[in-house]
């Protein structure tokens, strides 16, 4: 069976299981488990047999390390070391661990320094098209679970991240859940023993919680090997509540395929693969590669009676139906309704349509509904700016077509060249575009020209001799200049926290949209 075989048969949207591997192969900066642990050891201890010394404490029968073991150990020679050198070369990481007492909160200088080392994103250059593909998943899959701490995933698929107890009782449909914590926040990071003690009751809940996608969706494991210890739990689990040999078991196992990475591989063969799970033979699906986009490529092309996107808006409204429900202003409750298709709809209603009719009624309600309601012809400007990589992500097209109906003054920083990418009708295009092209000039010919060249946005922003007020400047400078990589601009932009309505993001937005499609 090959990959497009196997999943035109999935019948609803695939989650992704996602481990260490898939930031192993997209990120130069990343570590795996073990990796990880020595990284933090050889700083104590250069000599490269200290760490050696405590693993070898902790293997087990098989020959397999306890890693949560082994972390407790490393963390606590990790935190004694800080302790006794307080101004070292991790002054930085001390100086946090002290501010987090002060405010109550105390975390481990260990987790605040896997943090540190695992924060920045550096994207491998080789992998661009690959990554371009992850981004499409979010169309068509619905949901991401990780045991990895890095942001690399919210960034580029853009699902809402969710951590310890903000995972239970969560709506599925385009959550990213991180179980075993973020960088995010590194009190939340479990990674040694200790950790997985505390979070077994919590953890007993999250798979409760996920077990129900489990069953009921297709499962992808990408950056696992198969005698991986997470995909067993994950196995074991599922299984356990199912009865062995039923149509129910059988049904759960077709859904589930391992990736695995195989060098230099062109593989696109789906083979079964048998393992034990608590002595009960389970077959599942395997492929074997080194070609991941052939397996994008089919999950982005696969077709279903309703797309994961529109999944998710209807979710959205209903969560305000329950909120506005609640609400004790009468004019808000009305704000949102649900109708079939013989009520009258009102022009501010939000709408959720059942439709109980044929199909010709369903796509004339869809026409007035979402056409009108959903994408408003009253789009601003600043809407589209905004929410930019969320539209070019979907290819909305509908969305789109509404940039015909603004004014786009010649001071406003506007990034046409990716919506016409994905419509090529716009009327007013070109003249956006040279409004586009006129304003970056002129901004970039005012920077001086002994400004310092740099490679990534980080550079800048931790180089002291830059004034703050300066290093917007140098930023653009070097991006303008091809000296930062897009991928790096790109997930600053889709990671930006600060107010999107200020002149810095709308240039370095429509910067972006220059250099990636001119």
């Amino acid at each position: 069976m090959n990959i497009r075989e196997f999943v035109s048969g999935f019948k609803t949207h695939p989650v992704l299981f996602v481990g260490t591997g898939l930031s192993l192969r997209y990120l130069n900066n990343a570590f795996n488990w073990d990796e990880l642990l020595k990284s933090a050891c050889k700083i104590v201890n250069d000599n490269e047999e200290k760490y050696l010394d405590i693993k070898a404490k902790h293997i087990v029968d098989n020959g397999v390390f306890n890693f949560p073991k082994i972390g407790s150990d490393v963390e606590q020679l990790f935190n004694q070391f800080l302790t006794e050198n307080r101004n070292g070369s991790l002054k930085d990481i001390n100086d946090e661990y002290y501010k987090s007492i002060e405010s109550g909160k105390p975390i481990s200088r260990f987790k605040l320094y896997i943090a540190s080392v695992l924060k920045s994103l550096d994207i491998k250059s080789a992998q661009k098209e690959e990554i371009e593909l992850l981004k499409q998943l979010k169309n068509n899959i619905s949901a991401v679970i990780t045991t990895n701490y890095d942001t690399l995933l919210e960034n580029i698929i853009g699902f809402k991240p969710l951590i310890g107890n903000d995972i239970l009782l969560s709506n599925p449909y385009g959550a990213l859940y991180k179980i075993h914590g973020c960088v995010s926040d590194p009190s939340k990071i479990i990674i040694s023993n200790e950790d997985y003690s505390r979070s077994k009751s919590q953890d007993e809940l999250i798979r409760a919680q996920l077990l129900s996608l489990f069953i009921h969706n297709p499962v992808i494991f990408l950056g696992y090997g198969a005698q991986d210890e997470n995909v067993n739990n994950i196995l074991k689990t599922v299984f356990k509540y199912t009865e062995y040999n039923t149509d129910a078991f059988r049904k759960i196992k077709e859904n589930f395929l391992i990736v695995e990475y195989e060098a230099n591989s062109q593989n696109e063969e789906i083979s079964d693969y048998h393992l034990k799970i608590e002595d009960i033979p389970i077959q599942v699906k395997k492929l074997q590669t080194d070609k991941y986009s052939s397996l994008y490529k089919e999950l982005i092309e696969a077709k279903y009676p309703i797309s994961a996107v529109d999944i998710r808006k209807v979710q959205n409204i209903m969560s305000d139906i329950i909120t506005t429900a609640k609400s004790s202003d009468k004019k808000s409750i009305r704000e949102v309704i649900v109708v079939d298709s013989h009520e009258e709809i009102n022009n501010e209603d939000r709408v959720l349509v059942i439709t109980y009719g044929n199909r010709e009624t369903a796509n004339t309600i869809k026409q007035t509904v979402f056409k009108e309601k959903l994408i408003p012809e009253h789009m601003s400007v600043s809407d589209f700016i905004n929410n930019y990589f969320e539209i070019i992500d979907e290819k909305n097209r509908e969305r789109i077509k509404v940039i015909d109906r603004l004014t786009i003054a010649k001071n406003v920083y506007f990034p046409i060249l990716g919506f016409k990418k994905i419509y090529s009708k716009l009327k007013y295009s070109s003249k956006i575009e040279q409004i586009q092209r006129d304003i970056l000039d002129k901004f970039v010919k005012k920077t001086p020209k002994n400004f310092t060249r740099h490679i990534s946005i980080e550079d800048i922003y931790k180089d002291s001799t830059i004034a703050t007020s300066n290093k917007h400047s140098t930023l653009v400078f070097n991006v303008w200049h091809n000296n930062i990589p897009l991928e790096n601009l790109e997930l600053f932009l889709r990671n930006y926290d600060e107010d999107k309505g200020d002149s810095k993001y709308r240039r370095l937005i429509a910067l972006y949209d220059y250099k990636k499609y001119k």
